[in-house]
């Protein structure tokens, strides 16, 4: 079995300190998840996390409240893991307020949720670290928004997709957006674990195959609902507090007239954009360009965590009139084992 041989000790350190306590009784979480200090996501060492919604239609201005579980591979509480929880702009997250939380001695989290817009929406809790334990659910907020109803001031949520630009003529939307993190061309994963870090495969002390390690690239789903077609010109993403130290990295603009997805066609057209905007290198990975492009860059800490791009895309109509949307995605950033 390949195992990953660790190069940046502070990740080792971050990654324990999160899921070392995996099972309350020192159970399969808590030893057979890791190889050489990095955690291996497994059905066998995280368990469940279950999501529970205690009203989930309600009219616009309303709250509710919610449950999240967290249980080892033994079906027994896990306490004291963090569990982040997010949603589609609509739905406001009133507790806890900055969508993060650890489990309390029964292996839960609660919070409580409002709905600030008329749809079917998304929230979503999951795992930090790992990232691929995660459940959904649908709220759906209905009715027309109340007189004077201003949403619900200092609430967290809606860094899921979203983003709609609307003119006389119609609306073009993001309708969702992913991230490709492994090589491939078609794999689009919504809820995404970024690797920065490149690490060494096989077993010690010969293990010397490079981890695979590639560009991140950013797929964003859009819709034209415009009478007339659109055309997407460029793309930019900014990072809040991207070097863990209160930075907003912001990036350079990405062409996109090159790229057959980026014309749009009127009445309900959609495309897939793909572009690349995390650039690996030298076994790191940049916000914007590596310093070999002799433009500006920042390399991304294995420490950073979950973090929240906005990708802001502009074009124009096919009768000239300039058009920006914008979406968030929350993602998580830091030393994945990508060796098996």
């Amino acid at each position: 079995m390949n195992s990953k041989r660790v190069l940046t000790m502070g990740v080792a350190f971050s990654l324990a300190s999160l899921l070392g306590c995996g099972g309350t009784d020192g159970g399969p979480a808590a030893d057979s998840g890791f190889q050489d200090n990095v955690f291996v996501s497994t059905s066998d060492t995280t368990g469940t996390i279950e999501l529970v919604v205690n009203e989930d239609d309600m009219p616009v201005g309303e709250t509710t409240g919610f449950h999240v579980y967290v249980k080892n591979a033994d079906g027994r509480p896990v306490k004291a893991i963090n569990v982040a929880c997010d949603s589609e702009r609509g739905v406001a997250i009133l507790e806890p307020t900055l969508g993060n939380e650890i489990t309390d001695e029964t292996g839960q989290i609660s919070g409580r949720i409002g709905c600030e817009r008329r749809g079917s929406l998304q929230l979503v809790c999951r795992l930090t670290t790992g990232a691929n334990k995660r459940d959904f659910h649908t709220i759906k907020c209905r009715g027309d928004v109340p007189d004077g109803f201003q949403g619900f001031p200092g609430a967290g949520g809606g860094g899921i997709g979203g983003g709609v630009a609307i003119n006389n003529d119609g609306q073009v939307r993001v309708t969702s957006i992913g991230l490709q993190d492994d090589g491939s061309s078609t794999s689009i994963d919504t809820n995404a674990a970024v690797d920065v870090v490149q690490d060494l495969c096989g077993t010690p002390p010969s293990a010397d195959d490079p981890e695979p390690f590639f560009d991140t690239y950013a797929a964003i789903r859009v819709e034209n609902n415009l009478r007339e077609r659109f055309r997407f010109s460029y793309l930019t993403y900014s990072v809040a507090n991207a070097n863990r130290r209160g930075q907003t990295f912001q990036s350079q603009r990405y062409g996109l007239t090159g790229l057959s997805s980026s014309t749009l066609d009127a009445n309900g057209d959609t495309q897939t954009i793909v572009v690349p905007v995390f650039k690996a290198f030298g076994g790191g990975k940049y916000f914007g360009n590596s310093p070999s492009s002799g433009e500006s860059g920042l390399e991304i800490s294995p420490l950073l965590g979950l973090r929240t791009v906005t990708f802001t895309l502009v074009g124009q109509t096919s009768s000239g009139e300039t058009i920006s949307i914008s979406g968030d995605f929350t993602g998580s950033f830091s030393n994945f084992d990508n060796c098996g």
